[in-house]
């Protein structure tokens, strides 16, 4: 018996004289190589379902704000607006180091040290976007 193909294709259409937010994204995609254009794709939704984990307003608020223009402060305005208190201390936090990161996502090191930076990695990122449950909501 043949396995099923869980792999799901995502199809839609970008429309440039929709607005500004899908007119970037097409001059983008222009200037991606071919070969890099799925990964890109793949990033970036997953990158957006990451926002919507946090609140499912997130991605739809910074779509409307995309444009060849569009500013990092401008974007942390907006995260801002949604998590208020967990902003605060945005800009006090110290973030895991290169090599830290590196080590953690290419799983080098020991077992131990890469869960406990894993982990550390988990807790500033739930502090920065609020805590979740174990189910991974924001609480109401």
């Amino acid at each position: 018996m043949e396995k099923a193909d869980k792999r799901r294709k995502i199809m839609f259409y970008l429309n440039p004289e929709s607005g500004p937010a899908e007119r970037y994204v097409c001059e983008e995609i222009d200037r991606i190589s071919q070969g890099e254009r799925g990964k890109v794709w793949r990033a970036t939704l997953l990158a957006g379902f990451a926002l919507r984990k946090q609140d499912g307003r997130l991605p739809h608020m910074l779509a409307e704000l995309l444009t060849e223009d569009t500013t990092f402060e401008e974007m942390i305005l907006v995260m801002q607006a949604v998590f208020p208190e967990e902003m605060k201390s945005f800009g006090e936090r110290q973030p895991l180091s290169t090599r830290q990161v590196s080590k953690v996502l290419s799983g080098q090191g020991p077992s131990a040290n890469v869960s406990q930076e894993q982990d550390e990695t988990r807790a500033n990122a739930q502090a920065m976007f609020g805590n979740t449950s174990a189910s991974g909501k924001t609480p109401s």
